[in-house]
């Protein structure tokens, strides 16, 4: 097969030349799986037992649907005459057992329980009428359902006949719903609406073409293309009649773009039928009986397309599914690239590969602006969102890249920024366990044990193997930590790798990952990283299970964000102990409920609020960030995040041995009248010393924060100490780890609180909580300044930090000094620029020129170690260190 690079002179076909070719289809073989393709396909067959294996599961798969007679599957699909509902009721219970069924949890099986919606608790199903007889006596001359002609008389509980008896109507379902009147309220369970798009939809119809492909690619049995055709077709026919935006229902409320479904699955959806309308392809040559039956179906429902030649349906399929996306954009609109992907898609199989260069200028232009942000979108909800895109993405590159081994390597070269892709969520995965919780992501203190780059899928399927596309990755860079990934992800073991069954030679793989973990290890060893456009940094110390991280999210805006600017989060002692609260609860009444705007409010989360209000739409930058031995640092800044003069955050990190480290805090903010500082650890008990707390209003009317107490005056360096909750059984043994917070900061206020949290994530209706510390200094006029100062101490047994206190030297009234006491005789002191200049920091025999610096001294009093940041350097007692020009960062172990 020749290399994308020389084939880059063909002539472009523009798209409009695409739409044109309606009057005939333009399709004329497979493009995603040609000869060579399907000969390696054939051979693992042939050679190995695990392909057998995998063959004989999806046959399995499809043989529900084989089962159907032709008039069976072609009366599988439905037209857009009901409403669908994405949920049955996003807040709601079950009508008989009472018990909550939020979201997604209803249970849907068309195969088992045609047109019934099961309780997950109870399994009492609904509707309690049988909707397939109602449905079937609504069913006009063009085999559409319509309301007007279906018998109501058939709308009662099967299980109360009697007009007489009060259940008679319990649970009974239009199509419209089962309402319930409650005072002045109306309940409303869409049981039909929701079934029609994850039953039959999604698991009758959509899996069936699906299967139906998979079985004819593995087998090469005409059979399964002919009932995979059948399904296609029908939903040809009404294809272009759906539109979610109007016959839709989202959050008990209107829709948005979509076909069947709304937008984000829409687009996934038509990319799959355009995938397996290309497996099949081949199948349909010479099926006289295809025609014969749809052609009869096209007659009796006085269709337009008389499906009188496999031309006619092929046709049918191409314009009514294919380039109606492609005239229909705003339908399969998605998270950035999907939607191109999915455009890809369908012009390469309409046109491969006569519009090969077509297709790549197309590809060439996704890639950019895909890898624009740090290697990836700039899309929020970093673990989801994030990953959502560039999962997709790899799926997609795959597919072309084991159509022909250069196509990866020549992307590579046009575009260097892919290089950075796959490494982003590498980079920002700490102690390969959790993700910073960034945006609309996860759920409070859950981890994440595997890389979420791509999606793993350990029974060999048509899907490109992730594992081999991260091999492509590592071939074509030579970083081994795309092959630790995948040997990780594999639960440590090179068994089965790399599920691949269009893999050239197996073994050899497998033989290959050995060697190189053999070398390398199993763990990733990751060093501090600041991915600057994205917005986020983090600081790292120690690795696997000892790896301490300290990040900060420092922007508010972007695609799927919260108000979080600069956040904070600490990974420490193998929990989360400064966690985001996650994915919005939108389970409590939808994206716009108090519960769904709280999570991504700024008050939810580790930063400083100003004025009790939330931030702008901004973005920071990165003042400095250091990366050493010992010691660590960043300071990053972003004032137009609340349109006051100073808004920046300095983090230091530094280890006081090999398994532990403490954080110091500075947050300085200049302007507005009242400045409050947020920490939330996670689940657990809260102890304090220093406080005198009294019962006080809850923090402001957007919080769902309850139970608050407060001291107006607390103690100098009070502090606070949550026992962390181990909720997720995540310790291998039984540990208990704290984070205790020392505060240095004068003249405040302190309050402790309650807030609100959804544990399991938004599919479960569990609620919960999480102690907050709030410390809030306020001023009469609008130049408030506030240096807060902490710091933050995850330990187990016994804190690892005696004490700690701060000063303000009098001849330097804009350095503070920080003074903090070791358990083993050890004290760190930090000198602090509140002004951010580089200046003469001064402490007993020490005089530094830098803007910040620290060092650690023995229990005699004698520096050993200096770092500082941003400077010339100075006299450390009767060490002298000179620099000729500023350098960033200096760090020195003095003994040494």
């Amino acid at each position: 097969m020749f290399p994308i690079r020389f084939l880059l002179t063909i002539p472009l076909i523009p798209l409009s030349a695409i739409l044109a070719q309606a009057a005939e289809p333009t399709k004329s073989s497979s493009a995603f799986y040609p000869p060579l393709l399907m000969k390696a396909l054939e051979q693992n067959l042939e050679r190995h037992g695990w392909a057998r294996e995998a063959k004989e599961r999806m046959i399995a798969k499809a043989k529900p649907w084989m089962g159907f007679s032709d008039e069976e599957l072609w009366s599988l699909m439905y037209g857009p005459s009901i409403d669908r509902s994405w949920m049955v009721w996003s807040d709601g219970y079950c009508p008989s057992c009472k018990e909550p069924v939020p979201m997604y949890n209803w249970e849907m099986n068309p195969l088992e329980k045609p047109w019934k919606t099961t309780c997950p608790h109870c399994q009492e199903s609904f509707p309690k009428n049988d909707f397939k007889k109602f449905y079937d006596s609504g069913l006009g001359k063009d085999g559409v359902f319509d309301p007007d002609l279906a018998d109501r008389a058939l709308l009662y509980n099967e299980e109360h006949p009697d007009p007489n008896d009060p259940k008679h109507l319990f649970g009974v379902d239009d199509g419209e719903g089962y309402v319930v009147t409650d005072g002045d309220k109306e309940l409303r369970w869409r049981f039909i609406g929701a079934y029609l798009i994850y039953g039959q939809w999604k698991k009758a119809v959509s899996n069936g073409v699906s299967n139906l492909a998979d079985a004819y690619t593995l087998t090469g049995d005409k059979k399964y293309a002919h009932k995979a055709a059948i399904l296609l077709d029908r939903v040809a026919d009404h294809y272009p009649n759906f539109e979610f935006k109007t016959q839709g229902i989202l959050y008990e409320g209107p829709g948005s773009a979509g076909y069947i479904t709304t937008w984000h699955d829409a687009c996934e959806e038509t990319r799959e039928l355009a995938l397996a309308y290309d497996q099949i392809f081949p199948g349909l040559e010479d099926n006289l009986e295809l025609v014969n039956f749809l052609s009869s179906k096209a007659k009796e429902c006085g269709l337009a397309n008389s499906k009188s030649s496999l031309s006619e349906i092929r046709l049918n399929i191409e314009d009514r599914i294919l380039r109606d996306a492609l005239e229909n954009q705003h339908k399969i609109h998605s998270n950035y690239p999907r939607r191109e992907i999915c455009v890809a898609v369908i012009m390469t199989v309409l046109g491969w590969p006569d519009n090969r260069a077509e297709v790549m200028e197309h590809l060439d232009a996704m890639i950019d602006k895909a890898t624009a942000v740090d290697g990836v979108t700039g899309e929020k909800g970093l673990a989801n969102y994030s990953a959502f895109v560039i999962q997709s993405l790899a799926e997609f590159l795959g597919l072309y890249t084991r159509m022909d081994g250069s196509f990866l390597g020549d992307l590579m070269d046009r575009h260097p920024n892919l290089k950075k892709t796959y490494r982003f969520h590498i980079d920002t995965w700490c102690g390969q366990k959790y993700y910073p919780l960034s945006g609309d992501t996860g759920w409070v203190a859950k981890p994440h044990p595997t890389y979420v780059g791509v999606i793993f899928r350990e029974n060999p399927s048509l899907v490109p193997s992730m594992y081999s596309f991260l091999w492509s990755l590592y071939e074509e860079t030579q970083d081994p930590a795309y092959v630790q990934v995948l040997y990780s992800a594999n639960g440590g073991t090179t068994e089965g790798l790399p599920h691949d069954l269009f893999v050239d030679d197996s073994d050899k793989r497998r033989s290959t990952v050995a060697e190189i973990i053999e070398e390398v290890g199993e763990v990733i060893p990751l060093k501090s990283v600041n991915k600057e456009e994205w917005h986020l940094a983090i600081l790292r110390s120690g690795s696997g299970e000892n790896e301490r991280s300290l990040w900060i999210d420092y922007d508010s805006d972007g695609g799927h964000s919260h108000k979080d600017g600069m956040n904070i989060g600490l990974f420490a002692k193998g929990l989360d102990l400064l966690p985001d609260f996650g994915y919005p609860a939108v389970q409590f009444g939808g994206w716009g409920s108090p519960r769904s705007r709280w999570y991504k409010s700024t008050l939810a989360h580790n930063t400083v609020v100003v004025d009790g209000q939330e931030q702008k739409d901004a973005s920071g930058k990165t003042e400095f960030f250091a990366d050493g031995e010992t010691f660590r640092a960043m300071k990053v800044s972003g004032p137009e995040i609340y349109g006051v003069s100073r808004y920046e955050r300095t983090l230091f990190l530094v280890d006081t041995d090999d398994s532990n480290s403490y954080a110091l805090d500075f947050f300085h903010v200049v302007g507005g009248k009242e400045h409050t500082r947020i920490y939330h650890s996670s689940f657990g008990a809260l102890f304090y010393q220093g406080l005198d707390l009294t019962d006080s209003e809850p923090w402001g009317e957007k919080t769902q924060m309850t139970d608050s107490k407060t001291d107006p005056d607390p103690d100098d360096g009070w502090q606070v100490d949550w026992q962390v909750e181990d909720r997720y059984g995540i310790l291998r043994e039984s540990r208990q780890v704290n984070l205790r917070l020392t505060d240095l900061t004068p003249n405040t206020q302190v309050t402790l609180a309650e807030s609100w949290v959804n544990p399991g994530g938004f599919t479960t209706s569990e609620e919960g909580g999480v102690r907050t510390v709030l410390t809030t200094r306020t001023s009469p006029g609008d130049d408030l300044e506030s240096t807060f100062l902490a710091i933050l101490e995850p330990y187990e047994g016994d804190p690892l930090i005696a004490r700690s206190h701060v000063m303000s030297p009098h001849l330097q009234p804009d350095v503070k000094i920080v003074q903090v006491a070791l358990g083993n005789g050890q004290t760190d002191i930090f000198l602090l620029s509140t002004q951010g200049a580089v200046k003469e920091l001064v402490f007993r025999d020490i005089v530094l020129n830098a803007k910040f610096a620290w060092m650690r001294l023995n229990r005699a009093g004698v520096v050993e170690k200096v770092a500082f940041i941003q400077g010339t350097g100075g006299r450390v007692g009767r060490h002298l260190i000179t620099l000729d020009e500023s350098t960033e960062f200096f760090e020195s172990d003095l003994n040494n």
